[in-house]
């Protein structure tokens, strides 16, 4: 309105009119300026200016965002969604996302520069990238020298080549390295050493790190981005525990606490006495739990997530301390207290083997990584290695200081792992004999390896649970977990659910604890209650990520699943 005032008001009314305008403007700016002052001259007229460079910048200029946030640039974002339409192969889409939106995915420099690199043009594209003005051109010139002496290396032109290489790429002076093996490449014997040569469309691959975001559009940007926001969800997504391939571009991503086993969906009571030991089937489909009543049992699961008794294995004269099974599931390991330890087939459920030395029981056992022998801790504090057929096999470790509560071998049958003094676990190079040791801060009382041989899960008398990582040359201590109950028995915890990022703990108190690795928080994410006895042990299904079986001396295994109700 004001505008079309204008015409019909007087030179002086106007003058007044477009000064008042800009008072007003310039207030809701931050300035309080009821007049002009000689100590505001200057901000206003930089004000002044600002605002008619503003009103004279034709629309069509202006930089357009998009988002809530408006700091997403229009032109770069169409720029990544054209890039992704030609790297999933949609290339009219691209060429028509170009024309209607009016933005080219490349400036007509540079989109002619691609091409002359595609079609092998080299001494062209090497003219047009000079028009380009890039900061590391010489890298790039290099890059196009080499392949252009390739071909010449190719077509037997040595001559040409030495001179590409003498008086065009020497005198760059980058990557004499490089240089170095090219020319070895043209003195070789066969002269046919053209490894390395590329064709146009690789070296355009090759040159994209060399240029910047804002010319060339990384390849596949628009990929990279989404996997980034999904890394961000999951960084705060505390109970993860779904496969990666089920997220959804349609919704935000986040696991509750109703994506771990919080429900008790079965409860099996075929044991006469405290059950003290239980581990799953590494395909999942079978549960193994030993008991104080001198036997094991094996567990079938059924197309409803039902567990059945297959088989009652009965001989030991001793309670079962621990039952495992080898790595390709066919067979089972038991371990009495202070007895033999026996092997049995799950298909038949026959003992098909003891093994014992001199007498001496054993307190813990454990499977070769390839199911080809048998470790056991003797109740002697020393190890024993066998063979299936029960030949003993030689083993240099020294006697240990405390019960060997357990043994274990790392998947790669690198590492034998073992409790070496009250307060350190040995682990012992099968390769090499050499040792190293993890120095705890009281005294241990059970370990767990990680699948993947990476972590070990260390329960201490003191009621903590560490993790440490055991990869590199020197082990080292990740988290500290506490919550559980422990004072006179040993409880055994387990790594679980997705990529094993999730901790899982019987106690004392009755409950089984969990927690989440990725949030690394001391304190449980769910403490599940059911039992009414101490829970001995505890066992993720590998394969079923939303199931835990729990053994506790009332006697009963509990079957834990998803509680429906928290979805």
């Amino acid at each position: 309105m004001l505008l079309l005032l204008l015409p019909l008001c007087s030179p002086i009314s106007t003058l007044f009119s477009l000064f008042s305008t800009f008072r007003f403007l310039l207030f809701f700016l931050g300035f309080v300026f009821p007049f002009p002052s000689p100590t505001r001259d200057r901000s206003i007229s930089c004000w002044v200016l600002l605002l008619f460079s503003m009103a004279a910048e034709p629309p069509s200029k202006r930089l357009k965002t998009i988002g809530s946030r408006g700091f997403i640039k229009e032109s770069e974002f169409i720029r990544i969604i054209t890039e992704a339409l030609y790297s999933l192969g949609y290339d009219q889409s691209g060429n028509f996302l170009q024309d209607e939106s009016g933005i080219p995915l490349h400036s007509t420099i540079v989109k002619q520069f691609l091409e002359q690199v595609k079609k092998g043009e080299w001494d062209n594209s090497i003219a047009t990238l000079q028009r380009i003005q890039l900061q590391n051109e010489k890298a790039v010139i290099f890059l196009l020298l080499e392949q252009k002496f390739f071909e010449f290396l190719k077509s037997e032109k040595d001559t040409d080549a030495l001179q590409i290489l003498r008086q065009e790429m020497v005198p760059l002076g980058v990557n004499n390295k490089r240089v170095h093996e090219l020319a070895s490449k043209l003195l070789s014997a066969s002269g046919k050493d053209t490894q390395g040569a590329n064709s146009g469309s690789k070296v355009v691959e090759k040159l994209q790190h060399l240029f910047p975001p804002a010319l060339i559009i990384p390849k596949k940007r628009l990929e990279y981005l989404i996997e980034k926001t999904f890394d961000y969800q999951l960084l705060y997504c505390d109970c993860h525990n779904i496969p990666n391939n089920e997220f959804s571009l349609c919704s935000d991503h986040h696991c509750g606490i109703h994506k771990i086993p919080s429900e008790t969906v079965q409860t099996l009571e075929e044991h006469k006495d405290e059950v003290w030991y239980l581990e799953f089937s590494h395909n999942g489909k079978y549960l193994a739990s030993s008991s104080k009543d001198k036997s094991a049992i094996i567990w079938e699961i059924d197309a409803q997530g039902k567990f059945t008794k297959k088989h009652k294995l009965v001989g030991h004269e001793k309670p079962v301390v621990m039952v495992l099974w080898s790595p390709d599931d066919k067979q089972v390991l038991t371990c009495g207290e202070n007895e033999v330890i026996k092997r049995w087939t799950v298909d038949s459920g026959q003992c098909v083997q003891s093994y014992e030395r001199n007498g001496v029981g054993s307190v813990s056992c454990g499977w070769f990584h390839d199911g080809k022998g048998i470790i056991g801790g003797m109740a002697d504090r020393r190890i024993c290695l066998w063979n299936l057929d029960g030949t003993e096999l030689e083993h240099e470790q020294e006697r240990r200081e405390q019960k060997l509560s357990d043994v274990a071998m790392t998947t790669d049958g690198k590492w034998l792992v073992s409790v070496g003094t009250v307060c350190v676990i040995s682990l012992f190079n099968r390769e090499t004999r050499d040792v190293r040791l993890i120095r705890e801060e009281d005294m241990i009382t059970s370990f767990s390896v990680s699948k993947n041989n990476r972590h070990l899960l260390i329960n201490l008398i003191t009621q903590k649970i560490h993790v440490w990582n055991i990869e590199g040359q020197q082990p080292f201590k990740m988290f500290e977990y506490n919550g559980q109950k422990r004072s006179r028995f040993i409880i055994r915890s387990c790594f679980g659910g997705y990529e094993d990022s999730f901790i899982a703990s019987g106690s004392e108190d009755s409950q089984v604890y969990i927690w989440s690795i990725v949030r690394a928080r001391r304190e449980p994410c769910s403490v599940l209650q059911g039992h009414s006895g101490a829970v001995n042990c505890v066992s993720w299904n590998p394969t079923d990520l939303h199931m835990l079986a729990s053994a506790s001396d009332d006697r009963t295994i509990k079957i834990w699943g998803l509680d429906k109700k928290l979805k």
